[in-house]
């Protein structure tokens, strides 16, 4: 290693705040020796600034002076621009990291062998959490509702309150492994966390589907839990589901994306017919919050989906918490309530 880089190196993550530094050096200590090198290498050469050099002064007195004002207005202006460029720097450094804000759109085989759009959920620093809209009780069921009687559902609310470092299997087909649990997105106008919202949402689509005559399980009730995305596949097995509803908010690293989205697994009992299933399920949602439908994906990156692939298994993102409009729709007291309605719709059709 070039001790230049090195020193270099340590100059720029001494400034990163504490969660990117951990993070950069977990990647770091996972990456193999022969790879280290050359990331710091490249990592330096992006990021590292050269400092202005002082100017030599007669009197040393009068040269540290100088020295003094030129570091503190060195550092009011790496200040600013890391104050008013914030989330653009922090979804630099998770990309870097290979964690965008939370979804690429790469289609080709990475050299994982992974396919499809892949996911990540890093948030980044956010203001205080707003609380989550309060769940409707009861839940209002309509009397032309769907009959689900006989249905086993399972709903799985994406993602919990504490990271799980320990890696799992992604499964799929594929060698890839990822960390079993992450926290989610945050909201970029609310500050509410994804984990919190998918609770919120899966309480008042147990109680809707229940209504509608089926037998509903979720694979958590409380946000202090450690479950990986295995164990919630495998509730979903243990319980011979016929369905497997997992329900996320997605962040994505351009603020424009929005709508509703559907994942499903490309392997599996169902592989034929889950695309077009998916792209109905997303339809039917999106129409009944006022949404935009982007259709189905289906991708071997999901762990949850991929260990549960011999049944009807569904990733749906009812939208971007990166996006102010999703944001802000996500947080009315009746998105939840609809949400409900379209998958009751979905699956008694």
């Amino acid at each position: 290693m070039a001790e230049p880089d090195l020193e270099k190196f340590k100059q720029i993550i001494s400034k990163l705040p504490e969660d990117k530094r951990k993070l950069l050096y977990k990647r770091l200590r996972e990456m193999p020796a022969s790879k280290r090198e050359a990331f710091i290498a490249d990592f330096t050469k992006k990021y590292y600034t050269e400092p202005k050099q002082k100017q030599k002064k007669q009197s040393s007195v009068q040269s540290i002076g100088l020295g003094i004002l030129i570091a503190l207005f060195i550092v009011g202006i790496f200040y600013f621009i890391y104050a008013f460029n914030k989330d653009s720097i922090d979804k630099k450094f998770n990309q870097m990291l290979g964690m965008p804000a939370d979804e690429t759109f790469a289609t080709d085989a990475s050299e994982s062998g992974i396919m499809g759009p892949v996911p990540n959920s890093f948030p980044t620093d956010t203001p205080t959490p707003v609380p989550a809209s309060p769940t409707p009780s009861p839940v209002p069921i309509p009397a032309d509702h769907p009959d689900l009687t006989g249905m086993v559902i399972v709903i799985d609310p994406g993602h919990q309150q504490d990271y799980d470092y320990e890696h799992e299997d992604v499964g799929g087909g594929t060698d890839a492994d990822k960390e079993k649990a992450t926290p989610g997105a945050v909201g970029i106008d609310s500050g509410v966390k994804e984990y919190e919202l998918t609770l919120e949402y899966a309480l008042v689509m147990k109680e809707y589907l229940e209504g509608c005559g089926a037998t509903v399980i979720l694979t958590r009730d409380s946000n202090e839990v450690n479950l990986s995305n295995i164990d919630r596949a495998q509730i979903a097995i243990d319980n011979n589901a016929d369905y497997f509803i997992r329900i996320h908010a997605d962040s994505a690293p351009d603020e424009s994306i929005s709508g509703v989205k559907v994942y499903v697994p490309s392997t599996g009992s169902y592989a034929s017919s889950a695309a077009a299933d998916g792209q109905a399920l997303a339809d039917t949602v999106a129409a009944e919050i006022g949404s935009t439908s982007l259709g189905s994906v289906q991708s071997n990156m999901y762990t949850g989906l991929n260990h549960a692939d011999s049944l009807k298994s569904y990733q749906l993102v009812v939208g971007y918490l990166s996006n102010s409009d999703d944001d802000a729709l996500l947080g009315l007291e009746d998105t939840a309530y609809k949400v409900a309605v379209g998958v009751a719709e979905f699956l008694g059709g």
